[in-house]
């Protein structure tokens, strides 16, 4: 074994970096975290390619001196903390003195600081390559800007494992508006490759500045949150009724600090179960607890904390948000209140996926227009073409499915008998008895077909009358605009409308009008969650959602001739066994099970 020794500064800042500086949204987040303890209330991000490349922050802050910016750069410098007493109550973001000269360890980094309005500032240099420190004058208004170039160029393991461009972007993003929160008063404006994605002005409340961030669409269902238990106080404001499919936008702080805690979040689920809603609600949180009662050093990026008393803060969460969704009564009420708008009338039904008819309905059944069981010849076979129609399955209504030209079938055949419980279809084959999920089963046609269309630069459109407005929250607008050309190739034609607002002229021929605001948010839901952002990845969760969405839906009654159609273009898809989601399509029983059952073998 090698003798123990100390190791270099440099080795020891790289080592720090590992746990600070993970990628290019946690450079962001300690220099706006550095930004605000500056006391500023206009701070400007600037990326390119991700800030990959580049990341500059720019605040109108204190600034600092010229001996201050010399030792802001070492290690365990810091104005923040001067006693392990103050360490127990902490109420700044940063208080470790490690950022900087993490930061400056893997990368090209330029520090500007002014600490008047003279004009006269200071500008230092740091080369990671060679260690190099250059100090010279320079010309800025009161605050600092911070210019981080060329991240983790010395340490190119590290930069291997950065994600694509888009997809730190987009973390930059969340990172951002999650800290706007809190801080309604100040502005933050973010800039990428040269274009503007966010810009988000001092607010007059925190409610407007909430519905920033989530979108304006949420403004008649944002409740407040408000209950103190003990020293520990619970504010913030959650959604009725509105849900979404992540919990992208549920964000908690304590004591100003965005934070990632199991309590907090266990808290807040439990509350929106008792209501019977599907999704996540969004919930904004703002805990205001002593200092002494909560230990914010325990994670090197300060995303952690630890709580004396975690049980008061649980109840004190769960009851807050309990009491702004309301009790369970009203809870009821809400959904009684909401049913009017999917509410179903029998001279209706040809525009909707959902018609009112159940199997464990009461009243008269749908009944098929053929009988099933005494048809002796295939019905999956191509039915007779029809003269001027084009693009099997293209629906000129929601619940037509027009047909025309023939697939190929595939090396499997069957007789299609019947339809059960009006969302499977049932085929007798000669290995026994076949069930596909007619959903899946037309999500999977359609997904072939969109991508098909996206290969050969050919979408099919239909043009709305008059074009849709779709309006989103800060965070969701940059992701949405990221994903503009993949959405033309399949078939919208959607621009930046104005604001956080798109304008949609046209959609997908197969997909409904009413439909597209939420095929929208399951797509942004999706985005959000992703990992990557490859074009081959964007391209497919697009398709996938846009066919999901667009697919007949379960509980439909289906025609003979439509079931036969739907089963052969399913056997003449890339996979039909599997949809692009990777549910199952098609279960098989076989014969031999069911004589079993009825003990014949």
């Amino acid at each position: 074994m090698s003798p123990i020794q100390v190791l270099p500064s440099d080795l020891v800042n790289q080592i720090a970096a590992g746990e600070v500086v993970e990628r290019p949204a946690s450079v962001v987040k300690e220099l706006v975290e550095n930004a605000i303890d500056a006391g500023a209330t206009s701070i400007e991000v600037r990326l390119e390619h991700g800030g990959r490349t580049l990341i500059e922050v720019r605040d109108n802050g204190c600034g600092m001196s010229e001996a201050d910016a010399q030792l802001a750069v070492e290690r365990h410098a810091t104005s923040k903390i001067a006693s392990f007493e103050d360490l127990t109550r902490v109420q700044t973001l940063g208080f470790r003195g490690e950022a900087l000269p993490s930061i400056a360890s893997v990368s090209r980094f330029t520090l500007t600081t002014s600490p008047d309005e003279s004009g006269a500032a200071i500008e230092l240099q740091l080369d990671p390559l060679t260690g190099r420190r250059t100090v010279r004058p320079a010309a800025r208004d009161r605050g600092t800007t911070i210019s981080v170039r060329e991240l983790f160029e010395n340490v190119p393991a590290r930069r291997k494992f950065l994600r694509s461009a888009d997809a730190e972007y987009r973390a930059v993003v969340a990172i951002i508006t999650s800290y706007a929160l809190p801080l309604a008063s100040r502005a933050f404006r973010l800039e990428h490759n040269g274009r503007v994605v966010l810009d988000l002005p001092p607010a007059v409340t925190g409610r407007e500045r909430v519905l920033q961030i989530i979108g304006s669409e949420s403004a008649e269902n944002l409740a407040d949150i408000d209950i103190r238990i003990g020293e520990t106080r619970a504010a913030g404001f959650v959604t009725q009724g509105i849900r979404f499919g992540s919990r992208r936008n549920q964000f908690f702080f304590v004591n100003g600090r965005l934070v990632k805690d199991r309590v907090l979040t266990h808290a807040a689920n439990r509350a929106a179960e008792a209501f019977d809603f599907d999704g996540h609600p969004a919930i904004v949180l703002f805990l205001d607890i002593p200092p002494q009662l909560v230990d914010v050093n325990v994670h090197p990026a300060k995303t952690e904390v630890r709580f004396r008393d975690s049980s008061q803060v649980h109840v004190a969460v769960e009851q807050g948000i309990r009491r702004a969704l309301g009790t369970a009564e009203e809870g009821a009420a809400l959904i009684e209140a909401s049913a009017p708008l999917q509410a179903v009338h029998p001279q209706t039904t040809s525009s909707q996926l959902f018609p009112p008819q159940r199997f464990d309905e009461p009243g008269p059944r749908w009944t098929a227009a053929f009988t099933p069981l005494f048809q002796k010849e295939s019905l999956v076979q191509p039915p007779v073409e029809r003269a001027g129609e084009a693009g099997a399955f293209r629906r000129d209504e929601p619940s037509t499915l027009v047909l025309d030209d023939a697939p190929q079938l595939g090396d499997l055949k069957g007789r299609v008998i019947g339809q059960y419980r009006l969302s499977y279809i049932l085929l007798d084959t000669p290995g026994g008895l076949r069930l596909v999920d007619q959903h899946v089963a037309h999500e999977r046609v359609l997904y072939d077909r969109y991508l098909a269309r996206i290969e050969a630069h050919a979408p099919l459109s239909q043009q709305l009358l008059t074009p849709l407005i779709y309006e989103t929250g800060a965070a969701e607008c940059a992701i949405l605009e990221s994903h503009l050309e993949e959405l033309r190739g399949v078939g919208f034609d959607i621009e930046r409308f104005s604001g956080n607002a798109f304008a949609i002229s046209a959609v997908p021929t197969e997909l409904p009008r009413g439909d597209v605001d939420l095929f929208l948010r399951k797509l942004l839901d999706a985005s959000m969650e992703e990992k990557t952002s490859h074009l081959v990845h964007v391209r497919d969760r697009i398709t996938a959602s846009l066919a999901c969405q667009a697919a007949i839906k379960v509980h439909r009654p289906l025609g003979g001739e439509e079931m036969a159609r739907l089963v052969a273009e399913l056997l003449d898809s890339s996979n039909p066994f599997a949809c692009p989601h990777g549910r199952p399509i098609i279960v098989d029983i076989k014969h031999l099970d069911i004589e079993r059952h009825f003990h014949r073998k």
